[in-house]
């Protein structure tokens, strides 16, 4: 049996419980649920990494992965073996057509569409519904951040890294999760301050807007974790919200601490994936 026919047959079974009337409803609500084996897993619209032994609805979380249209079946960002050792899952959605994510409402809905309906799947049959978080890398990130503002209800934590601002729509005002965004000065696809003449796309400028959102101090406080890297902490956030900004000096275009070749130079030597491990670990949706 393969590893996608396993998850339907899981799904299945959950939905049948589901519908067993009254002896079914005697049960706890978990037990309606199953969970797939550990493992990977080819899922409708994406691939699923299960960690040893998960449970439904108590497995600690799960991070959705948006790399690019192709996915990341190389593990190359390193989310996949860091869940692993951590004990959460790891999804990567895939774009059927390949190439670019679309990042505005003008290029289109149906990537919005079809992957929440592949996360709510995956979620359902697993993973506590408040501990779901989405980190991407490049146009990958513009996706996550868009994803993070049509499905506020769905998210704990959004983590773009090397995300493109520019072309996103505005955010609506219930759009309140924590947020860590992780860019390098360097980037010239992306570049950090914006591009020029409007500066849209400022990474600054969006990471305070997403503070304001949060109910937080717009002005961050600066440290200095390690040589060339810059840590900004937004004080005062509503209660269990967190929005921090990495600012990496010298550092280039991709994910840092998979490259090269991207990014091709990271002078600090800053690693994203242990920073966005750390940061979902510890997010939850209120609600």
């Amino acid at each position: 049996m393969t590893a996608r026919r396993s998850l339907a047959g899981a799904l299945a079974l959950a939905a049948l419980l589901a519908a067993c009337g009254a002896g079914a409803s005697r049960r706890p609500a978990q037990a309606q649920a199953t969970c797939p084996s550990a493992g990977r897993h080819v899922v409708d619209g994406g691939v699923l990494r299960v960690p040893s032994g998960a449970k439904p609805g108590a497995t600690p979380l799960i991070v959705v992965v948006i790399p690019g249209g192709g996915g990341d079946k190389g593990d190359r960002l390193g989310i996949g073996r860091a869940g692993t050792r951590a004990g959460f899952g790891v999804l990567w959605p895939t774009r059927a057509a390949g190439g670019f994510w679309t990042l505005n409402d003008a290029q289109g809905t149906t990537d919005v569409t079809n992957v929440s309906d592949t996360i709510d799947a995956v979620v359902s049959s697993c993973f506590d519904p408040r501990r779901v978080s989405i980190t991407g890398v490049s146009n990958g990130a513009g996706f996550a951040a868009r994803m993070a503002c049509e499905r506020p209800d769905r998210f704990a934590a959004v983590v773009p890294v090397a995300a493109g601002y520019r072309a996103l729509d505005p955010c609506p005002a219930d759009a309140r999760m924590s947020f860590l965004d992780i860019h390098g000065t360097a980037d010239t696809v992306v570049p950090y301050n914006g591009k020029k003449p409007d500066r849209k796309g400022n990474v600054p400028r969006y990471t305070a807007r997403w503070a304001r959102g949060d109910g937080c101090s717009t002005r961050p406080r600066a440290s200095h974790p390690q040589r060339l890297v810059t840590r900004y902490v937004y004080r005062g956030c509503d209660s269990g919200l967190r929005v921090e900004a990495v600012r990496l000096t010298g550092t280039d275009h991709g994910w840092p601490g998979a490259g090269p070749p991207l990014p091709s130079h990271n002078p600090s030597g800053f690693d994203a994936t242990p920073a966005v491990v750390r940061f979902v670990r510890a997010a939850r949706r209120a609600g």
